[in-house]
């Protein structure tokens, strides 16, 4: 079963079509990157699928069904804008979101202390919220989003704002509320975290799907696509036939990304270097990276 199927899902606002016709499945379980530049239409999507935002068109399914307000405790959610109360204390507002989201008042309190002592923060439990440092505030976010252990969580831009050694703390915590059965769908613009995180994504820009699938594939077929190689010097060949077989190169010193035409292979690239005269201390297929993916398929256009 999915945990959200879009079937022509649309939303406009005035003349710009935030949404066009969007048809996505999310898996259940694992954790699902939703990805694309500002402005693709990412936050409209995520908005009509907690009931914030009503589609113009189309059915959104969550877990099976169409679910009702009332229903929406199956979700957590870390909006990329804080939306924390800033005068109430810590700990009165993780009890306050606890039984919102149909905690008893026992159970609140104690995932509150939980959580505080899970993320390092048992000490601030009596401070307000506007007493903590913007990294506290989004401990505290995320404690909100997945305390009541919700079915489907939606983190956008949980690692904004964090320094390292916390990035790696919400990566850890993550990684437990998918074990503990909670889908995660993760909205971010840092390429890394969808590499380490990510099993599945869907990549949207001007309000469609332009890339979906699992980020194995997705990362397997570009990379057939390129090939790195390291000189011996930095007199690197740039003519020679070269770009009879590559469509781009990116230079670095001796490091070079070549990008090969379609139908291209690598030892055909290999074999125009050392007819050049190249010497060549390294040669591999490259294994494209996220950001370098994003980058490429929005600059390009179109479905794939």
């Amino acid at each position: 079963m999915e945990a959200i199927r879009f079937r022509g899902v649309e939303k406009s606002f005035g003349d710009v079509r935030a949404v066009k016709s969007i048809d996505l499945d999310i898996p259940e379980g694992g954790i699902f990157g939703l990805l694309g530049p500002n402005g693709a239409g990412k936050s409209t999507l995520i908005r009509m699928t907690l009931g914030i935002l009503l589609p113009d068109a189309g059915d959104i399914e969550v877990l099976g069904g169409t679910r009702t307000l009332a229903e929406r405790g199956l979700f957590g959610y870390l909006p990329e804008e804080r939306g924390l109360y800033p005068k109430m204390k810590v700990g009165e507002l993780l009890r306050f979101f606890g039984r919102l989201r149909g905690l008893s008042g026992k159970d609140a309190s104690e995932k509150a202390s939980e959580g505080l002592e899970r993320v390092g923060l048992e000490e601030v439990i009596k401070s307000n919220v506007d007493e903590l440092s913007k990294g506290m505030q989004q401990k505290i976010q995320l404690l909100v989003a997945i305390q009541h252990h919700p079915r489907i969580a939606i983190l956008d831009e949980p690692f904004s704002g964090l320094d390292p050694v916390n990035v790696e703390l919400f990566q850890e915590i993550v990684r437990e509320t998918v074990a503990a059965g909670t889908t995660v769908i993760l909205s971010t613009h840092q390429m890394e975290q969808v590499e380490r995180l990510c099993d599945t994504i869907a990549l949207i820009n001007q309000g469609d799907v332009v890339l979906r699938g699992d980020v194995t594939g997705i990362r397997r077929e570009y990379g057939r696509r390129e090939v790195r190689v390291r000189f011996s010097s930095t007199e690197t060949p740039r003519e020679n036939g070269l770009d009879e077989l590559v469509e781009d190169l990116r230079a670095e010193g001796r490091d070079v990304r070549y990008r090969m035409r379609e139908g291209i292979t690598s030892g055909q690239i290999l074999e125009r270097l050392l007819g050049a005269g190249a010497e060549i201390s390294r040669f591999e297929e490259a294994q494209a990276s996220m950001h370098d993916i994003f980058v490429r398929v929005v600059s390009e256009g179109g479905e794939r």
